[in-house]
């Protein structure tokens, strides 16, 4: 069990952990969205809008007061440095930029490295605990979202009346976001569960995931699974020639049945995304045009693109990238290493943030999932818990049992 005394030492960080997972829930209840292109929401008001940094701001005056108090001490001053000088610098822009997206981004990096300075320890079983807690509230959502829609034709933020995209974002109401809330589970729920547990909880992540529509999340989850089966069919080689012969007749079958599909509905489905799909293009040729403007420095003024990665660099100039890119790729290096070294008790957290580090990577080439609250604040609270050494293994979570009920997933399980 995870000791009362550890949550109240570690309170700060929780409420900050509570925080980043349910301030957006408003959102689907009150029918507000910051999207700006639901068409049945409404913008959402300034005041919750400023919201989340009105509660973030406490917590973090109290961190640092608990850190200074414990003379500033850190294991890894060049993550921490990297991480200041990445937020600092886009927080300068916003001087002249006036876009709150470069607040979007320092605040939330910021937030997270000083809540987990201040951090003396967080132990394995209390963030399984909130793994546990985390799939139930999506898995269930996302049902009552779909169950409304189909009882009542209540639609999601990112929905169109009369045509089938209709997607699905469970407690975010983001698609996008939750297709990352839904990696992270993905990662931690194939090592912490087996049997019918495993393919029951996996099957409705998987069912969740397709639901979101997110073309860049099935993307990265078919990359997911063809490495999956490279490591299957490396152990086992009779399973390589059984993949031979029947994944060619199955690629066969999809396509018939695609053909099929009454009244065209993929190409149904293919125009009504094909307003998203525009808007994820990047006009490279432009912007190769004018590098003297941007290489060094970034533009000033903030240019939105949905490709992270690409636009990244625009905005924020060559140096900056390359520090940005660096802290990502040393973050997913330790949490790398902590899977490789991490006993069976600590892989399935160390195995969720690594499928959700990866996305937030992959994701990032054709999303701005860094300026995505919760996404970022999340990435960087639980990439900096394992960077800084905050994260402890104890006895209290073992490999589970094959069957555990929804009910009790937060449960320690009996060897």
């Amino acid at each position: 069990m995870v000791k009362v005394r550890e949550i109240n030492k570690n309170r700060v960080f929780w409420l900050g952990m509570v925080l980043c997972t349910a301030y957006q829930s408003y959102r689907y209840p009150l029918q507000i969205s910051s999207a700006g292109t639901s068409p049945t929401y409404s913008d959402t008001p300034l005041a919750w809008q400023a919201g989340k940094f009105a509660l973030a701001f406490p917590l973090i005056a109290i961190s640092l007061v608990r850190w200074f108090g414990n003379s500033a001490r850190t294991s890894r001053w060049a993550i921490a440095l990297g991480a200041l000088f990445v937020s600092i610098y886009s927080l300068l822009k916003i001087l002249d930029g006036h876009d709150t997206q470069f607040l979007d981004f320092s605040f939330w990096i910021f937030f997270a490295l000083i809540l987990v300075l201040a951090l003396d320890s967080v132990s394995i079983s209390a963030i399984d605990k909130y793994f546990c807690f985390l799939l139930a509230y999506a898995l269930a959502s996302n049902a009552i979202e779909v169950f409304l829609f189909v009882a009542f034709g209540r639609l999601p933020a990112l929905a169109f009346s009369g045509s089938y995209l209709v997607r699905f974002g469970g407690f975010l109401d983001d698609p996008n976001g939750f297709a990352a809330i839904l990696f992270l589970l993905m990662g931690w729920s194939y090592m912490r569960f087996k049997g019918r547990t495993r393919f029951l909880v996996l099957a409705g992540i998987i069912i969740s995931l397709l639901l979101t529509q997110s073309w860049t999340a099935i993307a990265f989850f078919l990359v997911v699974i063809f490495f999956w089966g490279l490591n299957i069919l490396s152990r086992r080689p009779i399973f390589a020639i059984l993949a031979a012969c029947i994944l060619p007749c199955l690629a066969l079958l999809v396509v018939q049945w695609i053909r099929q599909l009454p009244g065209g509905l993929l190409w149904q489905i293919l125009e009504d995304k094909q307003g998203t799909i525009e808007g994820h293009s990047f006009p490279f040729a432009l912007w190769a045009s004018k590098w003297p403007d941007w290489l060094m420095l970034g533009e000033w003024k903030y240019n939105h693109y949905e490709s992270w990665w690409a636009s990244a660099m625009i905005n924020f100039g060559l140096l900056w990238f390359i520090a940005y890119l660096s802290l990502i790729v040393a973050l997913l290096f330790f949490v790398w290493r902590a899977y490789a070294r991490s006993t069976r008790q600590a892989k399935p957290v160390h195995a969720g943030l690594l499928v959700f580090g990866f996305y937030f990577l992959f994701g990032s080439l054709n999303l701005p999932l860094p300026i995505v609250f919760p996404i970022n604040a999340l990435f960087f609270l639980f990439f900096f818990v394992v960077a800084f050494r905050r994260i402890e293994s104890d006895n209290c979570v073992t490999e589970a049992a094959h069957e555990l009920p929804l009910a009790g997933l937060a449960r320690p399980v009996s060897q």
